[in-house]
């Protein structure tokens, strides 16, 4: 989460000048801060919090960028209005569809490629408690989001598991 705070600061200049149109702030925010908060997610489990987290940020970013609303008086935007602004392609939704990605790209591997070889059983005593949540249980749900049943067929046909990753970008429920 610190590298969130670092990608943004480091370009706090750019996002906050009044000289660079909108359109822009929004591409320098696409293109220099998303891929480093991004970067390894594919691997990541997001948890409720985590979510949470990225979107708390995103929002602190799109407030930045788009400034307040003038009704009666000035007032900052709302989450909903942030929301059709961004049309739906929010940081934890793109996580899921590069997460997505990298599932399939997983299961077309030869079973000795050590990738496979981590994402499937590992055999190990748990602690006590509840245990932790793993990445496959985590993809599980996400594809059940989805009403993708069958998923390891799927990911070894290339075009059809585009298509999956593509309706997953523009799916409402994940």
């Amino acid at each position: 989460m610190m590298m969130m705070n670092k990608a943004y600061y480091a370009n706090r200049q750019l996002v906050s000048s009044s000289l660079i149109p909108r359109n822009s702030k929004l591409q320098i925010y696409r293109t220099l801060v998303r891929p480093v908060v991004t970067y390894g997610s594919e691997s990541w489990t997001l948890t409720m919090e985590e979510e949470r987290a990225l979107a708390v940020f995103e929002r602190k970013i799109l407030r930045k960028i788009y400034g307040p609303v003038k009704e009666k008086l000035w007032r900052i935007r709302r989450n909903d209005e942030l929301e059709a602004i961004i049309k739906g392609e929010n940081i934890a939704r793109c996580i899921k569809c590069q997460r997505i990605r990298w599932l399939g790209h997983i299961e077309r591997m030869q079973d000795t490629a050590i990738p496979k070889k981590m994402y499937g059983k590992l055999y190990a005593t748990r602690r006590r408690g509840r245990p932790k949540m793993r990445w496959l249980d985590d993809m599980s749900t996400d594809l059940r989001k989805m009403a993708i049943n069958e998923w390891g067929d799927r990911a070894r046909d290339r075009e059809t598991w585009g298509r999956i990753v593509k309706e997953a970008k523009a799916h409402p429920g994940l």
